[in-house]
């Protein structure tokens, strides 16, 4: 047996290591593969003495399998050859084994099979790694793709194919590997490392369209993925990745063994240099990023991407020389453009860039990409490298020794026909704080101010910068929205905003002759899309967007993320000859106002687009003065009022008004309170109260929003709309019932449907509205901790569930009266809770509606049979369990809406 299994380990190493020449031998060697050579030569050895005794042998097996186990990369799964023999692709794609996250590697082995070989570790509590095949077709993404995985507990290679599911999510379904398709040669985990080997045969004639056929030129994207977390029948179906990378251009596996380098920010500041915006981004991120690193002929090597929601047609760097101190020209510029291209220009004015001829033999490109990813995102990428100098160009600058210049980064939305980008204005631009020499500084010297964390830009308020802030006095973090200004040695004034928005934050100024009002302004934006952008408030409820003149305005750092916007820019503090363009310099003071909005236009811009919320300072300010602005008082108390009196409305005195009218009219038969029926006079009281507190709380949003909400938020709308029925029912209700026809008459049917219709609508409406309130996540009220709505459907499931046990104790109240008046032989009595009428001029006889089909006849008047005493004891205690669970989810909602 030991024998068998020592023959099939040779046959293994004689299939991935006899293959080797002797120069690839010693390369092996080289690399300290020892453990591999020493199997090698041992099981040759064993082979050669196979027809010796047994216990020999079964050394030899022995000795055979602690070698190969003792592997830690076999000759198939090192990256030995990459280029060459074998195509690899790696992250991070500097790693050479061990170090990897993970790798792929693809060979050709004959008779029309490709080797792929896999590696991955250095990810915490390991589970898989995949590779897939992504059509040439699309550009980006993970799905469709054809995927291979090797797992920690498998026994094989699987195979599943990532779909994007009907909900827009992506996924990943399993499917079965056709015969003699996949071979798999070596899987095995340890150590928390998976390795593996498989080969593939090019295509399958069985009309199978997801195995993609990888033979002649047809060309896929390879994606290469590891996960910590598998599903029970050890799949990775429906499983998310924890890391994946994909090549940057689709490759024919047969015969494409070189993967072109890609725009990345491993190494920044050692190996490469790196300038990015926003500054801490770390790549897909990031609106722009320069990279640049030294290569092996001297030469440098550059590499841009950028990516942008919506239209972006090229991203650009240039080289200003150091002793140009600002401005973008002079400057040696090199665009990647969304025709795939890299283009040359030069900057000749503040405004204008001239096309440049790319001399012969400088700049080599190896990767220039244009894309579009979901929700609209497109993304250009370029690699290239450029020699240091042109002898007879001076436009060509000198990057090598000394030579300093600093960083241009730039992305603009037009290219010329010819796509160029000469003439074409940037959309966004960034200079480097400093001058680099190119080809041995890597580290920006001083990099640009750090992207804000809310709060941390409110220090030092009313000492080195003036604020403003809302609520008035808030630390940052627990802030709705802030802005903070700033004056520069340059003269300029630095401002830093932050809003809890998902579409814009911005700030206005008003002229201190307008003591109120948002209206006429000069405001500057900060959108989701990651732009600044201006505008002027020209009446009360409407913008209009203003183009922001040339070199004004200076974005430093922009991010959206967690639903909050935070954004620091500067700002020249005056523009002459131009009136709507506000002069913040000397004594010149204004009233700042600030806002917040939940949509922007599709150009970006915020112009016509309501705020959701706004505020101003009570004072003018000099933006030269650093005291802390004073605002109008927190209008936010409102909308809390609001809140807290619908929710003890309808939560509270409705629900225990309508229940105590559905269910309780028997139980005080010969009790009277203030004169009426017990059941009737806390009836009253409680509906009273709730027109009361929804009337108020309906007259204290509109004071709050000083109008309608913001159409551009469905939720909101929802809510307001929904709102307004729900006051409208509320208040028609007790309309109709001072108008009540007496009991008895003919149209006492009519408003016996019409009252509890209307007050079971507006009842189940109000309960619904205050769902849309307090949305799952998607809260009206700003720091409402989303549990309150789980808090709400446990509401909803408590009311239900005592309903329906009144309704169960009433019926079973019923029969019991029933079987009591049939032992009595009554031949009128068919229902216990069934009692004459007592009406002013009516028929004593008359017989209140059917309780089944109708609804309750609730008149303060009218009488209905007591029911048995044991049931009026449960049905108390019921009762009293129901009004403290009401009282005690009404608090726990009110409590958390007041610390909102």
């Amino acid at each position: 047996m030991l024998s068998l299994i020592a023959r099939c380990v040779l046959h293994q190493l004689q299939r991935t290591t006899l293959t080797r020449g002797a120069g690839e031998w010693v390369t092996v060697a080289g690399s300290g593969s020892a453990p591999t050579i020493l199997a090698w030569i041992a099981a040759l050895w064993c082979d050669y003495n196979s027809s010796r005794m047994d216990s020999r042998r079964a050394v030899c097996a022995v000795f055979v399998l602690y070698l190969a186990a003792s592997l830690q990369l076999t000759s198939c799964q090192d990256l030995t050859g990459c280029g060459g023999s074998k195509g690899c692709y790696r992250h991070p794609s500097d790693c050479t084994g061990d170090n990897c996250i993970a790798f792929v590697t693809w060979e050709n082995v004959g008779d029309g099979r490709t080797r792929f070989s896999m590696r991955a570790s250095q990810t915490e509590n390991l589970a898989w790694v995949a590779v897939g095949l992504r059509p040439e077709s699309v550009p980006a993404g993970m799905v469709p793709a054809d995927v291979y995985v090797c797992t920690k507990d498998g026994t094989g290679v699987e195979r599943s194919e990532n779909i994007l599911t009907d909900a827009g999510r992506w996924n990943s379904v399993a499917r079965y590997i056709p015969d003699n398709s996949v071979t798999t040669e070596l899987l095995s985990y340890a150590d928390n490392v998976i390795s593996c080997v498989f080969t593939r045969i090019a295509s399958i004639a069985t009309g199978d369209a997801t195995f993609y056929d990888i033979s002649g030129d047809n060309a896929y994207y390879l994606l290469l993925a590891v996960g910590n977390g598998i599903n029970a029948d050890g799949t990775i179906n429906s499983t998310y990745h924890a890391a994946r990378r994909e090549t940057p251009i689709a490759l024919k596996l047969q015969s494409d063994f070189v993967v072109p380098p890609e725009p990345e920010l491993l190494g920044c500041g050692t190996t490469r240099g790196c300038f990015r915006q926003p500054p801490t981004c770390e790549g897909d991120d990031c609106t722009a990023f320069l990279t640049w690193e030294n290569t092996a002929d001297g030469q440098t090597q550059f590499a841009l991407r950028a990516s942008l929601n919506g239209s972006l047609s090229w991203v650009a760097f240039g080289l200003r020389p150091a002793a140009t101190t600002e401005g973008m020209s002079p400057a040696d510029v090199y665009a990647c453009t969304r025709n795939s291209e890299v283009k040359r220009s030069e900057n000749v004015s503040p405004y204008d860039s001239a096309a440049r001829v790319i001399p012969a033999n400088t700049v080599t490109p190896s990767l220039a990409v244009y894309y579009t990813i979901p929700n609209f995102v497109t993304v250009i990428e370029c690699v290239f490298t450029r020699k240091a100098s042109l002898a007879g160009d001076a436009t060509f600058y000198d990057i090598s020794g000394d030579n300093a210049y600093y960083l241009l980064m730039a992305i603009g939305l037009d290219i010329n026909a010819d796509g160029t980008i000469a003439g074409k204005i940037h959309s966004q631009r960034w200079p480097a704080a400093n001058a680099l020499k190119l080809q041995s500084e890597f580290a920006l010297p001083t990099p640009p101010p750090a992207t804000p964390k809310p709060g941390g830009d409110l220090v030092g308020c009313g000492e080195t910068k003036g604020c403003f802030s809302q609520p008035t006095g808030c630390s940052g973090s627990n802030c709705q929205a802030y802005v903070t200004w700033q004056g520069l040695q340059d003269g300029q004034v630095r401002f830093v905003m932050m809003g809890q928005a998902q579409g814009w934050v911005a700030f206005g100024l008003r002229r201190s002759n307008i003591n109120n009002g948002m209206s006429p302004a000069d405001v500057y934006a900060c959108t989701s899309d990651r732009e600044v952008k201006r505008s002027e408030n020209v009446s009360p409820l409407n913008s209009e967007a203003r183009v922001i003149p040339a070199d004004t305005l200076t974005l430093e750092t922009i991010q959206f993320e967690n639903n909050a916007i935070t954004c620091t820019f500067t700002r020249q503090p005056f523009l002459q000859g131009d009136d709507t363009f506000y002069n913040i310099s000397g004594d010149n003071a204004y009233y700042v106002l600030m806002a917040i909005g939940a949509s922007i236009n599709a150009d970006g811009t915020i112009g016509g687009n309501r705020h959701t919320d706004r505020w101003s300072t009570t004072e003018t300010q000099k933006l030269t003065e650093f005291g802390a602005a004073t605002g109008e008082p927190d209008p936010v108390g409102l909308a809390k009022a609001h809140a807290s009196l619908m929710m003890i409305a309808w939560i509270g005195f409705a629900s225990i008004g309508i229940t105590l009218a559905r269910f309780f009219k028997p139980l005080w038969p010969d009790s009277k309170l203030l004169g009426q029926k017990v059941w009737f006079t806390i009836h009253r009281a409680c509906m009273v109260s709730c027109l009361l507190c929804f009337c108020a709380a309906f007259i204290l949003i509109f004071v709050y929003k000083r109008g309608f909400v913001d159409t551009g938020n469905a939720v909101t709308v929802a809510h307001a709309i929904c709102g307004i029925i729900v006051t409208c029912l509320g208040i028609a209700n007790p309309i109709m019932a001072i108008f009540r026809p007496h009991p008895g008459t003919p149209k006492r049917p009519i408003f016996n449907w019409a009252h509890w219709s209307v007050g079971t609508l507006a009842h189940l409406l109000g309960l619904v509205t205050v769902f849309l309130g307090i949305g799952y996540q998607t809260s009206l009220l700003s720091g409402l901790a989303s549990y309150s709505f789980f808090i709400m459907l446990a509401f909803v499931i408590f009311h239900v569930v005592m309903w329906v046990l009144f309704e169960v104790m009433g019926r079973m109240a019923e029969s019991k009266g029933s079987k009591y008046n049939q032992s009595n032989d009554d031949p009128q009595a068919s229902r216990s809770n069934d009692m004459p009428l007592k009406t002013a001029g009516g028929d004593s006889n008359q017989q209140l509606a059917n309780t089944d089909t109708e609804p309750p006849a609730d008149e303060e008047g009218e009488n209905l049979s007591q029911i048995t005493d044991e049931g009026a004891a449960a049905k108390m205690i019921l009762l009293c369990i129901y009004v403290v669970g009401v009282v005690a989810f009404l608090i726990c909602l009110v409590v958390f809406v007041g610390l909102a």
